[in-house]
């Protein structure tokens, strides 16, 4: 079970398994992969700091695709652009807050992946649709460049949860340029109180 395999080792030791071959998902392994990852998302979501929404099995086992059928073409580089729309589809649900924090068990290790591709070759054409996904699950990508300066932060702020989540992950990663939203930024001092210079001194 290849793509099993795989997001075992990359949500347990963040390492990815790369393959001789774009191997098919059967369906007994996505439902073993999506019980692997409700369990994964029980655990975590035990320290979010509010109510944590459902998980969402369709939102989870579609970023795993993503960063499992990512991680498989830094090694096969000859698709058509068709075949990458294949293996690398629109999310097709709801984005809300259970979408966003399901798919970000995994898509969470997907901007590294695209910059090995960069690193590779700046012209693959998987990058422009794997970077596309984080118009909406930008959640993921905090702190890579990647994040467009006009996303739509009305999912992330209308659960408070997620919106905690979100802001604590802008400053670990010193994400400057989502910080400097002015939506973000309010929030941020707000929470950062009389400790402002203490956080973020920068900001």
């Amino acid at each position: 079970m290849p793509f099993l395999e795989t997001i075992y080792h990359l949500r347990t030791i963040e390492q990815v398994i790369l393959y001789n071959k774009m191997a098919a998902i059967s369906k007994e392994e996505e439902k073993e992969t999506i019980l692997f990852l409700e369990t994964e998302y029980e655990k975590e979501s035990l320290d979010y700091p509010h109510k944590a929404p459902k998980f969402n099995e369709d939102a989870a086992i579609w970023g795993a695709k993503m960063i499992y059928f990512g991680a498989q073409l830094v090694l096969f580089r000859e698709n058509e652009i068709s075949e990458l729309d294949t293996f690398l589809p629109n999310y097709k649900g709801e984005i809300d807050a259970s979408a966003i924090l399901s798919a970000d068990l995994c898509l969470r290790f997907l901007p590294q992946v695209i910059m090995e591709m960069k690193r590779l070759d700046a012209d693959d054409l998987a990058i422009p649709i794997l970077e596309k996904h984080f118009d909406d699950f930008h959640y993921a990508a905090i702190g890579f460049d990647f994040v467009s300066e006009t996303i739509n932060l009305d999912v992330v702020f209308s659960d408070d949860s997620l919106k905690q989540l979100y802001l604590n992950r802008v400053v670990e990663r010193k994400a400057k340029k989502i910080a400097a939203i002015d939506t973000v930024k309010s929030e941020l001092m707000a929470g950062f109180g009389d400790y402002k210079k203490v956080f973020w001194k920068e900001l």
